[in-house]
């Protein structure tokens, strides 16, 4: 009796688990998350951005009045959304691909299809209001491309909106007690509440430790 072993075929790569077939339309939301994501990642060597970085560039998107709907909440690497898995899994093998196994694994890799950055483009073209949104993000994000970069700005801003901090000795001592991982901030990098400030992402100006 002769036995043949086969190996293991394991997951497919993400590029070929497209969870959905049907073409989705393009929206505000979804053609300001492709296009979040082109200018981030042309600050970066790397082709790809990682998932905790796109849930803090669509949290500064909806904070600067686009009405996406993300239920952003306090979690462990900052200001969360559960709900934008929902997005990511319908754009998954259409404007993006790395989400496929549809984790929230925080440095999940993910990359732009080809084709996806020209559709968002073209889309914008005719909603200026959110391009101006997307214009002022992009602004905000500058010189913080990079997941700890990322989770120390929206951290920050969400100690200071939810808890109208005016004061940095406050803000650092909120941020702190946010959690243990919260720890690795620096007072001075925490004084950056007044960039957010003068950005006019900032309630009342906030005094920097330096």
């Amino acid at each position: 009796m002769q036995i043949i072993i086969f190996e293991p075929g394991g997951a497919p790569v993400a590029e070929k688990m497209v969870r959905n077939r049907e073409v989705p339309k393009m929206t505000a939301g979804r053609a300001v998350l492709v296009e979040l994501m082109n200018r981030y990642l042309a600050g970066l060597l790397d082709p790809f951005i990682t998932l905790i970085e796109v849930h803090k560039l669509m949290y500064f998107m909806q904070e600067a009045g686009e009405p996406l709907r993300l239920k952003y909440t306090k979690a462990p690497y900052g200001p969360y959304a559960e709900n934008l898995r929902h997005v990511l899994h319908v754009i998954e093998g259409h404007l993006l691909t790395g989400y496929a196994d549809g984790g929230d694994i925080p440095d999940k890799q993910l990359k732009l299809l080809p084709g996806a950055v020209k559709d968002a483009s073209d889309f914008l073209l005719h909603h200026p209001d959110t391009r101006a949104r997307f214009d002022r993000v992009a602004d905000l994000v500058e010189g913080f491309e990079s997941p700890f970069g990322l989770e120390l700005l929206s951290t920050v801003h969400w100690v200071i909106h939810k808890n109208s901090v005016s004061a940095v000795d406050e803000a650092i001592r909120r941020v702190h007690a946010w959690s243990n991982r919260k720890m690795q901030f620096t007072p001075r990098q925490i004084g950056l509440a007044d960039m957010l400030s003068n950005k006019g992402w900032g309630t009342d100006r906030v005094t920097v430790m330096v």
